[in-house]
């Protein structure tokens, strides 16, 4: 993760969650992440629809896109060609309860780039049944069109499965595999568009 932005709400659901594989939605206080708090959003996986959607969005996001998220399937923000591999990442998220992270291109209405990170990581899931995501999307530049240069479509570069470490294990590293490598505290498993497995949502 190259972010602040990212880093810190990784932190953040990381010391919530403890020893478990995901905190709860109620245990997330916008208020201990407010600096952020724009650029987060959550998704709601509909299993017996088969769609994600934004059940809330933060308004720098909601600015970027020139439009409000909420309700919007999150697939709509990619482009065509990418809508097997985002979909693939979010059902590795709710499925193995592990964090994905997504390197993309954001194109604007005017046809300016925009290299993003974003960060999905699980959440316990809800009564209802339906997973539910935490995430964050942030820009590595704030260019001066951000904004009022709709982003209409992203360009997925690169999805990458982040291992966590729990805070209660020891502070001896454990030994990644051969397709993983050590970055900081955690372990990245290279994913991308490569071997692809047939799943579904």
């Amino acid at each position: 993760m190259r972010h602040g932005g990212s880093r810190k709400l990784f932190d953040y659901w990381n010391t919530l969650r403890g020893g478990r594989p995901a905190p709860e939605r109620s245990e997330i206080e916008p208020s201990d992440i407010r600096s952020i708090l724009g650029d987060t959003f959550i998704l709601e996986v509909s299993l017996s629809f088969r769609t994600v959607s934004f059940r809330l969005a933060g308004t720098r996001l909601c600015a970027a896109h020139g439009r409000e998220l909420k309700g919007l399937g999150f697939l709509a923000l990619w482009s065509e060609d990418d809508n097997y591999e985002i979909a693939r990442a979010i059902a590795r998220v709710y499925r193995d309860m592990t964090p994905v992270l997504l390197s993309y291109t954001a194109l604007s209405a005017t046809g300016r780039a925009l290299d993003y990170e974003a960060v999905i990581l699980p959440l316990a899931t809800a009564p209802d049944g339906n997973p539910r995501l935490l995430g964050i999307a942030t820009p590595r530049s704030t260019p001066y069109w951000l904004g009022a240069d709709t982003i209409i479509s992203n360009n997925l570069r690169n999805s990458r499965v982040i291992e966590p470490v729990a805070a209660e294990h020891s502070h001896e590293p454990a030994a990644p595999s051969r397709e993983s490598r050590r970055v900081g505290h955690l372990t990245v498993l290279d994913g991308g568009k490569a071997g692809r497995v047939q799943e579904r949502i």
